[in-house]
């Protein structure tokens, strides 16, 4: 029997990367989704960050949060970077951090520690990526995503209520549904990842954690993974960029 933790309703987080590229479909998008009534599960959607002004006021008082794909952890004199205020006065509320295309890009374990304590300063729900590359049959892959938490977690007990934490293995994003991972190995998983946070954070803290899954999530498999795989919902991909397949999935969640 799965691992999971009673929950209210399970989140589900759209990221679309750069899916979306005009302003007109985001809206279009967002506008359809308050539309639906009745949705199986929590819906939060983090488009890229030049959408969010705009969208926060089409979501306005519709209880759909908003957040940013990724954040800096420095301020001032950094070319580019979005730091969390911005995203903070800019709508968001809840910031992705130490995505695996992020992490492939260069980001490391001490970028990622750093920006959760950016956001905790903006009052933003961190979602920390974790996740190994590939699985291995001695096990290595949770030595990798044992250092990943504990590397970001490090001194920030403080989080544990306002925390999510998606796993996302590398090696199952970008497949179909039957091959991507099995309840099983996810259920395996996510024990593994709440007995870390329970050393990290304290028993109790850490009961307060959603863990997420992301990795090859469509409406066929999203049912099987939420019931058997001990999770608290999904953080979706390409599948969250096209509102049918997107409210596919919410609607797997019902209980």
């Amino acid at each position: 029997m799965a691992n999971k933790l009673s929950r209210a309703r399970p989140l589900v987080i759209a990221n679309w990367k750069s899916y979306i590229e005009s302003l007109e479909a985001a809206k279009a998008f967002v506008q359809a989704l308050k539309r639906r009534k009745e949705l199986g599960a929590e819906a939060w959607v983090a488009p890229p960050s030049v959408f969010l002004a705009e969208l926060a006021k089409t979501l306005k008082g519709t209880g759909i949060k908003l957040g940013g794909q990724a954040l800096s952890a420095h301020e001032g004199a950094q070319t580019g970077g979005v730091s969390a205020m911005m995203l903070k006065t800019s709508g968001a509320s809840f910031v992705l951090a130490g995505h695996s295309e992020c992490r492939a890009q260069g980001e490391s374990d001490k970028d990622v520690h750093a920006q959760l304590a950016a956001a905790a300063n903006a009052a933003l729900a961190p979602v920390l990526c974790v996740g190994e590359r590939e699985r291995t049959a001695d096990g290595a892959h949770f030595t990798v995503i044992e250092e990943q938490l504990l590397s970001a977690l490090r001194g920030a007990q403080s989080l544990a209520a306002k925390l999510v934490v998606a796993y996302e293995p590398v090696w199952a994003i970008g497949k179909n549904a039957s091959s991507a991972m099995k309840p099983q190995e996810l259920e395996e998983t996510v024990i593994f990842i709440r007995k870390v946070l329970a050393d990290a954070l304290g028993r109790e803290p850490a009961r307060k954690v959603r863990v997420l899954y992301g990795g090859s999530v469509e409406g066929e498999n999203a049912a099987e993974l939420l019931s058997e795989g001990g999770v608290d919902g999904f953080l979706v991909g390409h599948a969250s960029a096209k509102l049918d397949s997107f409210v596919e999935i919410l609607n797997a969640c019902k209980k």
